[in-house]
C-alpha cells in the first residue's frame, strides 16, 4: 500500500467524474481515502481491521472524529455505486469527491504531507 497508489486513485476519481463515470469515481474516492486511512492508522496500529465501522472507530479514536464520519459516508456511497439498485448521478459523484479531498488534506497534513492530495 503506497501514497502513490491514494493518488492514482484520487485522480481517477476525478477523471471519472469529467467523463460521467459516477459509478466508478464514487468507488475510486472512497477507496483512495480507505487506503490513506490505513496507511496513517499503521503507525500506530498494528492490526488494521477489515471492517469499515471498525476503521472508522480507529479513527474517532485516534480524535479524528469528522474524518471518520467522512469516511463511513464515502463506504454508504461506495455501496449505493457498487450493490445498490438506485442510479447515482453527477451530484452524488461530485458530494464524494469534495469528500474524499477533504479527507486526504486532513489526513495529509496529519502525517505532515504537503499538497495532498
Amino acid at each position: 500500500m503506497s501514497l502513490n497508489k491514494v493518488r492514482i486513485l484520487f485522480q481517477e476519481a476525478k477523471e471519472d467524474l469529467r467523463i460521467s463515470c459516477y459509478n466508478k469515481c464514487i468507488s475510486s474516492a472512497y477507496f483512495s481515502c480507505r487506503m490513506m486511512a490505513e496507511i496513517f492508522l499503521r503507525r500506530t496500529v498494528e492490526h488494521i481491521p477489515r471492517r469499515d465501522d471498525k476503521l472508522a472507530n480507529l479513527l474517532r479514536n485516534q480524535k479524528l472524529r469528522r474524518e471518520a464520519d467522512i469516511l463511513l459516508f464515502l463506504y454508504d456511497m461506495r455501496k449505493k455505486a457498487d450493490y445498490g439498485d438506485e442510479i447515482l448521478g453527477k451530484e452524488d459523484a461530485e458530494k464524494s469527491l469534495i469528500a474524499a479531498e477533504s479527507f486526504l488534506k486532513s489526513i495529509g497534513e496529519k502525517m505532515g504531507l504537503s499538497s495532498w492530495p
